[in-house]
């Protein structure tokens, strides 16, 4: 039997990468045979390791960090002759390139391999850098992006929205594969961990717990959230998370009793810590380009752990929240807007009825196993030559 080799790009470590590990153990268990080709950056990790039959190799000599703005332009262009280099040498059937910084590499490796290119766009990424770079920049990336996506014979959206955008433009076939999660790390949660957790983070059973468990990028509206905690003080926020607006979120914290960072979270806490909280936040900046096309994990891991969100109405995540009814929408994050839904939803029969709509959705809908089959449809489609990917199974 041949077995199909892909290749994928990623200028993050794998520490792991939760959409990056889904897809690639989708393929794995389908027969592939998968190598992730990563960028770690200040060589915090073993250059080389398997991760349940995904090979990793990791880029050491080639030394950056992250939230510099423009001048990752220099160190970039390494990056991506050194992954070509290690591809080529693999002799892939399939280049997957993760979101827009690794697309470059892959149409070079295409170019000198013949295999076939598939872009997977987490995210709007030129929208995403324009909180970063100079808008002459964005207009650039935005060009390159369209140029690069012609030479893929599918892409891959996070965002049906984002997904709408390209096939109007010509940029078919694209299909959609959100960030949901796999269920039974969530429903093998106990309520002995459950009382564990609580009872190490210092909150009662019976006292309300609501959480952020996300990244700190600037993109997000935090701020307002840790503010609502003066208007709450018997009400527990606890934070997860780490990025760009660490400072900021740091100091905020030290003028609440009632609001405790606790850093990153651990990828294999996830479930426990979801399932832990009563109430799930997450605020996107409304004025963000990039919002609209945003489509959460945390959202996802919310509902797989049958806990309601409280968000903003802005694109995929708004979208999802008001189909599901998986929890409430805020036109503006404020932080009267933020207390008010949480006082909405101090009633725990409303909590129980809200979190269970939106874990009927992940049975059905929003879960790993339905993702990872129709990335395996998807790269089977493409193998057998279809120009047009059938889109009837859409979210």
């Amino acid at each position: 039997m041949v077995v199909n080799q892909v290749v994928m790009l990623l200028t993050n470590p794998y520490k792991p990468d939760a959409r990056v590990r889904r897809e690639a153990m989708g393929l794995v268990e389908s027969g592939y045979q998968v190598t992730i080709i990563c960028w770690d950056r200040a060589a915090e990790y073993p250059a080389y390791e398997n991760d349940n039959g995904i090979e990793l190799i990791r880029v050491h000599d080639v030394r950056s960090s992250y939230v510099v703005g423009w001048r990752q332009l220099f160190y970039l262009p390494r990056f991506w002759r050194k992954a070509a280099e290690l591809a080529i040498k693999l002799d892939p059937d399939f280049i997957h390139c993760h979101d827009l910084d690794t697309l470059g590499a892959g149409w070079t490796i295409k170019r000198r391999t013949g295999c076939t290119l598939i872009y997977d766009s987490h995210e709007h990424y030129p929208a995403v850098m324009s909180l970063y770079l100079p808008r002459p920049l964005i207009w650039l990336l935005a060009l390159w992006e369209s140029w690069l996506q012609r030479k893929a014979e599918a892409t891959i959206t996070a965002s049906s929205i984002l997904r709408d955008e390209m096939i109007t433009s010509g940029m078919a076939p694209v299909i959609t594969l959100g960030n949901f999660p796999n269920l039974e790390a969530f429903t093998e949660v106990t309520v002995a961990s459950i009382k564990s957790e609580r009872l190490a983070l210092g909150v009662p059973e019976d006292e309300l717990l609501v959480a952020y468990i996300a990244g700190f990028t600037r993109d997000r509206v935090l701020l307002p959230f840790i503010e609502a905690a003066g208007l709450l003080p018997e009400v527990h926020f606890h934070i997860w998370g780490n990025g760009a607006q660490r400072d900021q979120v740091e100091e905020a914290v030290e003028k609440y009793d009632n609001v405790i960072h606790h850093g990153w979270l651990e990828h294999d806490r996830l479930p426990t810590v979801f399932r832990t909280v009563d109430i799930v936040y997450y605020g996107l900046r409304t004025d963000y380009p990039g919002a609209v096309y945003n489509a959460p994990n945390t959202l996802g891991q919310a509902m797989a752990a049958a806990r309601p969100v409280i968000a903003t109405d802005v694109g995929d995540l708004g979208r999802i929240v008001h189909e599901t009814g998986c929890g409430l929408l805020l036109g503006d994050a404020t932080p009267q807007s933020i207390a008010g839904a949480i006082e909405d939803l101090k009633d725990k029969n409303v909590r129980a009825t809200l979190g269970e709509r939106g874990y009927a959705a992940a049975l059905t809908t929003y879960n790993e196993r339905a993702i990872q089959k129709r990335l395996v449809n998807l790269y089977e489609k493409v193998t057998a030559g279809s120009n047009h990917l059938r889109l009837e199974e859409e979210p």
